[in-house]
């Protein structure tokens, strides 16, 4: 029992949230024993109950209680190996920005482990203690009006500290892609941001598993001249993984044979 208490929290402490359905079938026992497990863990403040599920106890319960938690566990898998490519564009004493979306939390879980020399430049409350995590990465987190459904901080005072910074790569996600087109997303609070930080941005690299190609969503945010760098998964459509790099974009597909023990640019330099 005492090493299924600390996979859970070895889960917990990766992921940030889990649920129950999958430490069932990370630990092969049955929903009973998981609930169970997670009963004790709680009355030991080693974790936090959720709707469905538990969550890291020392992240703040209201960061995951908003339309965030829904989409971080959506193609997780997928995000999870797309975080894994981008630490490839990483290396050390860069100034990157990372958007608020779900891809980019698992990166920033990603940079936090591997603890790189980095100024990490966001708008969302998630991001910024996940990368705050390391000691070697200085977070620098814009102020403004805080939007709970993205858990970021937007608005006119966030827009007027973007205007301070360059970054040498931003990384960001989106709602919708078109290979022709560019970005698109439903949320107006949030897109600003990414269109003022984008202009920041000498290279600017997308995160995107295959679900958001060919979709368009309420507004256009980023077009495609801005994007130089396109990470993907294999179930992104062939036919839009050659428009893009006969468009000049240099595109990542990210298969599960990439791995964990992959020598990222930052570690191996």
């Amino acid at each position: 029992m005492a090493s299924r208490h600390e996979r859970i929290l070895e889960v917990l402490r990766a992921r940030g949230t889990c649920t129950y359905r999958d430490l069932e079938k990370l630990l092969g026992v049955s929903s009973m024993t998981v609930r169970r497990d997670i009963d004790v863990l709680a009355k030991r403040d080693a974790l936090i109950k959720t709707l469905g599920g538990a969550q890291y106890s020392k992240v703040p319960q209201f960061l995951y209680e908003t339309s965030l938690s829904s989409r971080i566990g959506t193609n997780r898998a997928q995000k999870e190996l797309i975080a894994e490519r981008a630490m490839d564009f990483i290396q050390a004493q860069q100034t990157i920005y990372l958007d608020g979306s779900s891809t980019c939390i698992a990166f920033a879980r990603l940079l936090a482990k591997a603890q790189p020399a980095l100024s990490v430049i966001t708008n969302s409350a998630i991001i910024a203690m996940e990368a705050g995590v390391s000691t070697d990465t200085k977070v620098i987190c814009v102020g403004g009006e805080y939007d709970p459904q993205s858990a970021s901080f937007v608005g006119a005072l966030a827009e007027e500290a973007c205007g301070r910074f360059f970054v040498d790569t931003a990384f960001m996600s989106t709602k919708a892609f078109s290979p022709s087109e560019g970005t698109f997303e439903s949320s107006i609070a949030t897109l600003r941001i990414k269109q003022l930080m984008a202009q920041r941005a000498t290279r600017l690299v997308l995160l995107a598993d295959g679900s958001k190609f060919g979709q368009r969503a309420l507004c256009k945010v980023l077009g495609i001249g801005s994007i130089h760098v396109v990470i993907t998964d294999e179930s992104c459509p062939k036919s839009a993984l050659q428009a893009l790099r006969r468009g000049g974009r240099e595109v990542v597909v990210a298969t599960s044979r990439a791995g964990t023990g992959r020598n990222h640019r930052t570690l191996g330099s």
